[in-house]
C-alpha cells in the first residue's frame, strides 16, 4: 500500500521553507537550523524529546507535551533527518533560481526570503496558515534559530537528529 507523507512531497517541502522564512522574526535563518526548523515542523510531536530543553524554549514545553501523537512512528529520527536533506537542499536551489531566496545570503550560509517576489496567492496561502496560530510553530521558527547549534549543549546533540561530537567549540 502506498502512503503519503509531505516529509516526501517536494511542493509541501517549497512551502514549508517558504512559511518558515516569511513568518519567523528573524531577517535571516542558518541553513543548518533551518533543516532542523523544517523536520521539527514535520514532526512537532519530537520538540518533547529535546533533551535537556533550551532556556529559550523552556516556556513552552507544556505546549510541546500536549501535541499530540501521529499515527506513523519514526523509528530512526536521524535517518529521516538525513533523508529530508536531499528535498530541502533541492527546494532551496530552486527557490534561488527563481529569486525568491538572495542568493548572496546563501553563500553565506544564511537563508533569507525575498518577500517582494512571492506572489500574492502564496502570500495569502500563508499568512491563512493554521500552523501560524500555533504555539509549538511559534516556538521553532522565533526561538529555535536563538539556540547554540554546536557543540555537547548545542541542539544538534540535544536533539540527536545530527552528529556533533567532530564539532569545534569556542573556549
Amino acid at each position: 500500500m502506498l502512503m503519503y507523507h509531505p516529509a516526501q512531497d517536494i511542493n509541501h517541502c517549497l512551502y514549508r521553507l517558504i512559511l518558515i522564512l516569511e513568518l519567523s522574526e528573524k531577517d535571516s535563518i542558518n541553513i543548518e537550523t533551518y533543516r532542523v526548523m523544517d523536520f521539527y515542523t514535520l514532526f512537532p510531536h519530537l520538540l518533547k524529546m529535546i533533551k535537556p530543553l533550551p532556556n529559550e524554549l523552556r516556556s513552552y514545553r507544556e505546549a510541546f507535551n500536549k501535541i499530540k501523537e501521529p499515527f506513523e512512528a519514526i523509528k530512526n529520527t536521524k535517518r529521516v533527518m538525513f533523508e529530508l536533506e536531499n528535498f530541502q537542499s533541492i527546494c532551496i536551489q530552486n527557490l534561488i533560481a527563481k529569486g525568491l531566496l538572495d542568493k548572496k545570503s546563501f553563500t553565506d550560509g544564511q537563508l533569507k526570503i525575498n518577500s517582494a517576489n512571492i506572489p500574492k496567492s502564496l502570500k495569502d496561502s500563508i499568512n491563512n496558515s493554521k500552523l501560524s496560530d500555533e504555539c509549538w510553530f511559534k516556538a521553532i521558527i522565533n526561538h529555535l534559530p536563538d539556540i547554540s547549534f554546536n557543540g555537547k549543549k548545542g541542539l544538534k546533540a540535544r536533539s540527536g537528529l545530527m552528529e556533533f561530537r567532530y564539532d569545534l567549540e569556542k573556549s
